[in-house]
């Protein structure tokens, strides 16, 4: 049996600078520390919106889960809208269009955990 160096596959995550979105702000992925071997079944992404713009229309197949960090913002997905606020979590099936226009004073922060359902 192989064993796992504790030391290897834990600890603090870095971000990486992604891409930008058209006028919100930057994007960073984060490098999650498992090996190849045993990858966790999620990606982790930070971003931010600056005030009076919005993070790019975003619509694809993994499923995805918002953190709002800080910050206000009116959120759209498929024909909905609502606002979010620090400590907020929003989830978005597949496939389902949804974007975020950040309507406050600083800018909105948030973190996205997405994943393929199992045969995507």
């Amino acid at each position: 049996m192989q064993s796992t160096n504790p030391a290897i596959t834990s600890g603090v995550v870095t971000f990486d600078h992604w891409y930008d979105f058209t006028e919100g702000g930057p994007v960073h992925r984060a490098l999650l520390p498992f090996p190849s071997t045993g990858p966790a079944p999620f990606e982790v992404a930070r971003w931010s919106v600056a005030p009076n713009t919005s993070n790019d229309l975003d619509v694809h197949r993994s499923r995805e889960v918002w953190i709002i960090v800080s910050g206000t913002g009116t959120l759209t997905f498929a024909d909905q809208t609502g606002v979010l606020r620090a400590g907020d979590v929003a989830a978005f099936d597949s496939r389902v269009p949804h974007q975020i226009r950040n309507d406050g004073p600083d800018p909105l922060v948030a973190i996205s955990v997405y994943w393929l359902q199992a045969g995507d």
